[in-house]
């Protein structure tokens, strides 16, 4: 029975196999936690289609919700307007805050200026919840940690 080694050896072999199997366990639990972490400032960026009925000023736009307390940069926004893909609303950077953004498609830009939708012009905007022909189709943007999320027309969030 000499060959099997000693009872110390045996010991020691199974206190490292126990130490790195808790390693391998911790490393995975950690990556898990940073990943939500990650996750959970992206999630916090909202976009949804809304119009002013009035039909004195009837107007189109879209609500941005930023209740992450961070940055997003480089939001690209795709949206279907009266059931055509308008041209795309882009920012460079969007502060934490809510803000509305009209659909100018007579300007050269084709987007107002982001306002905060409480100081508008507009006395009502009312989500569209029952037409797809009015709907975010795609969100693209850089959270702080530099990492790039896409977002489609049924909001499930990736990495892009």
């Amino acid at each position: 029975m000499g060959f099997w080694g000693d009872l110390p050896t045996w010991l020691t072999t199974l206190a490292i196999v126990v130490a790195a199997s808790q390693f391998l366990l911790e490393r995975g639990r950690r990556k898990e936690e940073q990943e939500r972490d990650t996750r959970e400032q992206a999630r916090q960026l909202t976009v949804w289609t809304v119009t002013d009925p009035d039909p004195t000023s009837r107007s189109y736009g879209v609500i941005l919700s930023n209740t992450s307390g961070s940055t997003f940069h480089d939001v690209d926004i795709q949206v279907r307007l009266h059931g055509k893909e308008a041209s795309p609303l882009t920012l460079k950077i969007l502060p934490p805050g809510v803000f509305y953004v009209e659909h100018a498609p007579q300007e050269s830009y084709s987007w107002r200026f982001p306002v905060d939708p409480l100081h508008c012009d507009h006395h009502e905007l009312r989500p569209y919840m029952k037409s797809d022909k009015y709907q975010v189709v795609g969100l693209s943007f850089t959270d702080n940690a530099d990492v790039r999320w896409h977002s489609d027309d049924r909001a499930r969030l990736e990495r892009a």
